[in-house]
Parts: structure tokens; C-alpha cells; sequence
């Protein structure tokens, strides 16, 4: 008797009622399943770099096939200079409780002459305006440069090969000047110089960054591969006149106008000591999303589906008995 009531109660109680009771549990068991998942799909990707741990100040992507400075330049003729080599990246720059890691993504690295750091053609100067005031002429000629007038630099980051990676602070006369250690990361295409907060302090977000990137020549102007009008087995070509920039790559998000490398880079009147003026970047922060992120956001997805397909498709405990 008191079965026939109860299948009797249950052909009168409404399907969807039954559906919501029947899925409350298993939804939540399948939630936090569902954002551990994505929590690990997405951190996984930065474990090797231990950004986990660290705090991101600054992260902007160049565009790709720039490495032409003004507009014209071209690789010397020697086979070593492969296409790539001076195509900059992304600017990449954090710090844990340790140091600050400016980590600096080309095309291509190469090693051909063996230098203890992983990397021999980069030459890297990174010029940081870090308050009001400030310096407008590089540390020295080689690069062939200005800066803006509305932002002057107060530290410099050169990143070489074969030791002379240094950390300049020109707050003070003399300028302190610290040696730093630069290395090529297992990705074989970024350049890393880090540099020990206790000699630069916490990077403050108000930063601003010139990234200039040339060629490494240890008897060029401040170690920078010359620009010569005709590229030659070491030097490059495409120069518009003598003492032009040396600059074949520079930090340039995509912006136009007078923004773009080229137009910062046009050779000015050089006789009248009017250098092509640079303009510094800031309040950089768009993370890298790689193709190994975009196979990882299908899978969250297909996930997800599956739950919903899964648990909308089974039916609540005691459901049609």
C-alpha cells in the first residue's frame, strides 16, 4: 500500500522540481572540480617562469619584422647575421623579493662565437625614467639618439655579452655604475638581465622605458654595431648619412604616427646637433597569450561542455522508479 502511494507521489511531483533536487549536489561537486581545472590550466603555462611568485610592472609586445631601425636598414652580409636576430619581441619586466627581471624576447637568438651568457649579436640599452627631471643624451654617442625632454632618464640597463652587462644609477655625479648578470632563457629567444632590488629598489608602475636594441661590437661606438650607408660583412647598410642612429630595433606598441619607430628614428640635421628624439613607454601590462594559452582556453571550454551535457543529461536519484 504504502508503495503504490509513493510511486503515485512521485508521478504527481513536477519532472523539473525533481531535475533540481536531483542536480544541486553533483552541481557543486562538478563547480569546484571546474575551477580547479582552469586554475591549473592557466598557471601551469607560467611555472617555469615563476611569475606565480613575482609581481608583473611592466609587459609590452613590439611588433613582428621592425629590425629595419628608420626604415632601411639591412643586415650585415656575414652568414651568422640570420633574419631575426635583432626583431624585438616583447619587453617583459618583474621582480620577486630578490631582483628585477627585465626579460627581453627577439626572433631568433644565436650563439655562434660562444659567449658565457647564451647570446653574442643583442646589444640591449634599457633607459628608465623613474622621476621628474632626469637626462636626455644617452650614457654615450653610439647609439646616435635624444630622449624627450618630458621624460629624462635616471637609470640605465645595458644588456651584453662576454660580462659587460651593467646597471647604471645617474641620480648622483658620479653616476654608480653596478655589474648585473644577463643569461638566455631555456625558451632560447629571450635575453634576461637581472638586476638586485638593493641597488634599484622596487620598480614603481610610473616607470617609463626607452628599449633600444643594436648590434654587439666590441670596438663600435659604446659597443654598437655601426649603420653604414653600403652593409658590409660586419656592419649593417642603409644609413641616410654619417653618424646616424645605430638603433636597428626600438620599443614601439603598435602605436603610429609620431609614435613609430620610423618616425623617432628619421634621421635628423646631425651637423646641427639635432639627434632623432625618442619617446619613452608607459604603463605597459599586456600579458603574453601564446598559442599554448588559446589550446588550453578550447580545452577549459570543451570541459565545461562536458559537464553540462553530463550532468543535464542524467536524470535525479529515484527518477522514473
Amino acid at each position: 500500500m504504502q508503495h503504490r502511494a509513493l510511486r503515485k507521489a512521485r508521478r504527481l511531483w513536477p519532472k523539473s522540481s525533481r531535475m533540481r533536487s536531483g542536480l544541486s549536489r553533483r552541481t557543486k561537486i562538478w563547480s569546484a572540480m571546474t575551477m580547479v581545472g582552469v586554475m591549473l590550466v592557466w598557471i601551469l603555462p607560467f611555472a617555469g617562469q615563476n611569475v606565480a611568485a613575482s609581481q608583473v610592472v611592466f609587459s609590452v609586445e613590439d611588433r613582428l619584422g621592425d629590425d629595419y631601425g628608420s626604415g632601411a636598414v639591412t643586415y650585415p652580409l656575414h652568414h651568422v647575421f640570420e633574419p631575426g636576430l635583432f626583431d624585438l619581441r616583447r619587453v617583459h619586466i618583474w621582480h620577486d623579493n630578490e631582483n628585477i627581471y627585465f626579460d627581453i624576447s627577439f626572433a631568433k637568438v644565436t650563439n655562434p662565437w660562444k659567449a658565457p651568457e647564451g647570446f653574442f649579436h643583442q646589444l640591449i640599452d634599457v633607459y628608465i625614467d623613474s622621476e621628474p627631471g632626469g637626462h636626455l643624451k644617452p650614457v654615450a654617442p653610439g647609439p646616435g639618439i635624444m630622449f624627450s625632454p618630458e621624460a629624462g632618464w635616471e637609470y640605465r640597463l645595458r644588456i651584453q655579452p662576454w660580462g659587460g652587462s651593467r646597471w647604471l644609477d645617474a641620480r648622483s655625479d658620479p653616476a654608480k655604475v653596478h655589474p648585473i648578470k644577463a643569461l638566455l632563457l631555456p625558451d632560447n629567444k629571450t635575453i634576461r638581465g637581472e638586476v638586485p632590488l638593493e641597488i634599484a629598489g622596487i620598480p614603481a608602475r610610473k616607470w617609463q622605458y626607452y628599449v633600444l636594441v643594436g648590434g654587439f661590437d666590441t670596438f663600435g661606438p659604446d659597443q654598437y654595431r655601426a649603420i653604414q650607408e653600403v652593409a658590409s660583412q660586419w656592419s649593417f647598410g642603409g644609413a641616410t648619412m654619417a653618424d646616424g642612429p645605430n638603433v636597428i630595433d626600438l620599443l614601439d606598441p603598435r602605436l603610429g604616427g609620431k609614435r613609430s619607430q620610423k618616425a623617432q628614428l628619421e634621421t635628423k640635421d646631425l651637423a646641427q646637433g639635432e639627434y632623432p628624439v625618442l619617446i619613452p613607454v608607459s604603463h605597459g601590462l599586456s600579458l603574453p597569450f601564446t598559442m599554448g594559452h588559446l589550446l588550453a582556453s578550447l580545452a577549459v571550454l570543451c570541459l565545461l561542455g562536458g559537464i553540462f551535457i553530463t550532468v543535464f543529461r542524467q536524470e535525479p536519484p529515484g527518477y522514473g522508479q
